[in-house]
């Protein structure tokens, strides 16, 4: 057990060392800044993810059930989580996800376009979010919600749901959102009860329910608030992989080179760049993870970015390698909480790197001294670039 551990300032610069330090030292640790357990082995991570007799999401004091609901997917363990999960899982095949591509490479061209005959540009707030969360909000069915609208929601409820200072205009704003969600959203669930389509929203309402009726709009709107907190998400980490690119010329000249291994840039910054970092569980019993006793009712985070680096699984782990030989890594969740999106959130940041490396400009260099911050989402919150 760690007596003092790392504070909250301390993760949010740069959580790598102490994650690397604590691999080493005391991979199951107590850490007295996050009132909680912290696991940062792969191997304990896994193990973590895996044991719903011994860890669990389903916690009605966490934020998540607060803010989206107790009812959402992540929070709903057993039968009535296989049962939502099954309704939906063919809407994230691999196939739907990959249709996805075409229509995102078109909003990421037009997004280019509003870039036209400037030099410089914040590739964060004036590429890669617009893209990303404009091609989720088609892909779900909220494409008649405005980008900034999905993308202000995203922020707002992201801020509430990660708020350790406890700030009352973060709490407020995440109030707000839930809010507008609720009767913006919830206008829409009406229309699609009446005439259901193909659409993940539509999907969510009505399958696995029996013929001529559908889930109640608290369900639904429960398990899309927590998506709608992931929105942004791909946007960071488009940023963290091509952050990672530009800091590394040789990699960077590779996929210029063939850019046919993109693909394996956007897997290698899936597991180097995780934009989220940690994952909680609550102790469902006593439990022993690594020779070390967890009482129950105890908040367990697993640090995924952590297992991701483990360098008895990866190799050189703290390094961004393109040319790595695919393998697992945990960021997009594992075993029945894994995430639905696993397929389409690669395919997405794939199609809107493709986009600005193909018909964007030759050249591109970083015009500020920055990186990737934060423990519990790290991400960049710019990426100014030039170029000539």
């Amino acid at each position: 057990m760690c007596s003092e551990g790392p504070t909250l300032d301390e993760l949010d610069e740069d959580p790598y060392p102490i994650y690397a330090r604590l691999r080493a030292e005391a991979p199951v640790s107590w850490v007295p800044s996050l009132n909680a357990w912290l696991v940062t082995r792969w191997h304990d991570v896994r193990q973590v993810a895996n044991l719903p007799e011994s860890f669990t999401t389903a916690n009605s004091k966490a934020p998540l059930a607060d803010y989206c609901g107790p009812q959402n997917i992540l929070t709903l363990e057993g039968d009535r989580h296989a049962a939502v999960r099954e309704s939906v899982d063919d809407c994230f095949s691999w196939t739907r996800a990959s249709a996805a591509v075409a229509h995102t490479r078109a909003i990421a061209a037009d997004q280019l376009r509003t870039l036209a005959g400037r030099d410089e540009a914040d590739l964060m707030g004036e590429y890669f979010e617009p893209v990303t969360v404009a091609a989720l909000g088609r892909f779900m069915g909220l494409e008649g919600i405005a980008p900034t609208t999905l993308a202000h929601w995203s922020k707002a409820l992201t801020d509430a749901l990660h708020n350790p200072e406890q700030d009352s205009g973060r709490a407020q704003a995440g109030r707000a959102a839930v809010a507008d969600i609720d009767q913006v959203v919830g206008a829409r669930l009406k229309e699609l009860a009446a005439r259901p389509d193909d659409s993940v929203l539509s999907r969510l309402l009505r399958s696995g329910c029996p013929q001529g009726t559908s889930r109640e709009p608290e369900a639904v709107l429960s398990t899309l608030k927590m998506m709608l907190s992931a929105f942004r998400e791909p946007s960071w980490l488009a940023g963290n992989t091509l952050y990672a690119l530009m800091s590394r010329a040789d990699q960077l000249a590779a996929l210029r080179q063939d850019p046919q291994v993109l693909g394996a840039a956007v897997h290698e910054g899936v597991r180097w760049g995780a934009p989220v970092g940690v994952i909680g569980r609550l102790a469902v019993k006593d439990v022993a993870l690594n020779g070390v006793e967890i009482p129950a009712g105890a908040t367990v985070l697993s640090a995924i970015a952590s297992a991701n680096r483990d360098e008895t699984v990866f190799p050189a782990g703290e390094e961004f390698d393109l040319r790595r030989p695919p393998a697992p890594c945990l960021t997009l969740g594992y075993g029945r909480h894994a995430c639905l999106a696993a397929d389409l959130v690669p395919k997405i940041v794939e199609a809107a790197l493709a986009t600005l490396l193909h018909d964007g400009p030759a050249e591109l260099r970083m015009t500020d001294d920055v990186r990737p911050r934060g423990w519990k989402f790290r991400k960049l919150e710019s990426l100014r670039v030039g170029w000539h």
